[in-house]
């Protein structure tokens, strides 16, 4: 019966080490998805500042008055 107990018990504990290695893994492919997609954003910020350069840009007065904002 103790062989069997230590068994389950070894066996448990690598289940475990491999669920925490999983979570991990997964923070850290979640947190490289954001950056990755935050670079994304910056480079076509980037592409529509260059494409824009020199025109003039968006009365703010039109857009609140067209929005219906007031601040």
């Amino acid at each position: 019966m103790e062989l069997k107990a230590k068994r389950k018990t070894v066996a448990s504990s690598k289940s475990s080490d491999l669920d925490r290695q999983i979570n991990e893994a997964k923070i850290i492919l979640r947190q490289l998805r954001d950056t990755l997609e935050d670079l994304d954003d910056r480079c076509q910020l980037a592409r529509a500042k260059q494409k824009n350069e020199g025109r003039s840009g968006t009365d703010w007065s039109k857009i609140k008055k067209e929005f219906g904002l007031d601040f």
